[in-house]
């Protein structure tokens, strides 16, 4: 009796054991976020700092503890790193904080700094590319944009309007890089394709991401295969569902669902194929009669119509 006892006893302080060691975990968790938080900021870096030595003081024997730790000795370098000063070279400025970013991946104030760079880098490069031909500006746009892309895999974005400002921010750089590649003198579509995926993987408001939609859905109908009209198709119609989609990018979804369903009618014979092309560059020329293609393409449409049995 006195055995059961004994380890009835020895059980309930284990399970409170175990209950403590929980919620001391969730409250090292919880101020771990907060430190988190305050990363936001260079002028914040110390109070980062401080909190995640707190972390590591109140709960040392949590898992908290030892991110806590290993993040605030990557703090400490980011602040011995700036107080030797910036360099005064541009490109050199650049190199910086690339370099401290590999030592604090993920510290959200040097990412918005690189970032920026970076972003403006391709609003300057794109349109360049375009204006001049110049193979070389494209190719750079492009190198930007994937060390764009690398430099936000190392953070985790949190529901906050910051964060998802940066991330359709990062939408944005995708759909301007891309529009350089599709231009006629270049029309790399795959690469394009393959920008407005990530792009897309960023995006965060229904503006933004419709418009990625927009391009992509143009880049699937330049591939040509069966599966990349429909791929086309669907695309577009996404975009379409946005109520504030602006008239151009409405008639160019409308456009790319006109010719994909001509492509698929060439194909397949099918009249629902035909009407459904009709449809589409009908709408698209009531939105924008300017668009020429479309405008041509529809009345050659509507003749092949015409000879066809109702």
């Amino acid at each position: 009796m006195m055995m059961r006892f004994v380890w009835g006893v020895l059980c309930c302080v284990f399970l409170a054991g175990c209950a403590a060691d929980k919620t001391s975990e969730q409250q090292a968790e919880r101020m771990l976020v907060t430190a988190r938080d305050l990363e936001d900021g260079m002028d914040t870096l110390p109070n980062a700092i401080a909190r995640y030595a707190e972390v590591v003081a109140k709960y040392p024997k949590t898992e908290a503890a030892k991110s806590a730790s290993s993040r605030q000795d990557q703090l400490l370098k980011i602040q011995e790193m700036f107080a030797e000063g910036l360099p005064e070279d541009p490109d050199s400025v650049v190199a910086f904080y690339e370099k401290a970013t590999r030592v604090a991946p993920g510290y959200f104030a040097l990412l918005k700094k690189l970032g920026t760079i970076y972003f403006n880098q391709t609003t300057l490069l794109n349109p360049s590319a375009v204006k001049t031909r110049y193979k070389g500006y494209k190719d750079e746009s492009v190198v930007v944009w994937e060390k764009q892309d690398k430099l936000w895999q190392t953070y985790t974005f949190r529901p906050l309007p910051s964060d998802r400002l940066w991330q359709d921010n990062l939408c944005r750089q995708a759909i301007d890089v891309a529009e350089m590649l599709i231009d006629k003198e270049f029309s790399e579509f795959d690469r394009a394709s393959n920008v407005l995926q990530r792009g897309l993987h960023y995006g965060n408001s229904e503006d933004v991401r419709a418009k990625a939609k927009v391009v992509a859905g143009f880049c699937a109908f330049r591939k040509g295969k069966k599966e990349n009209l429909q791929e086309g198709i669907a695309l577009s119609k996404e975009a379409l569902d946005y109520e504030f989609l602006t008239d151009m990018d409405r008639a160019r979804a409308y456009h790319v669902i006109g010719l994909c369903y001509t492509y698929l009618h060439q194909d397949t014979g099918e009249m629902a194929d035909l009407d459904a092309a009709i449809k589409a560059l009908n709408e698209c020329v009531n939105i924008d009669s300017g668009m020429a293609d479309a405008r041509d393409l529809l009345k050659s449409l509507r003749q092949i119509r015409e000879k066809l049995p109702s």
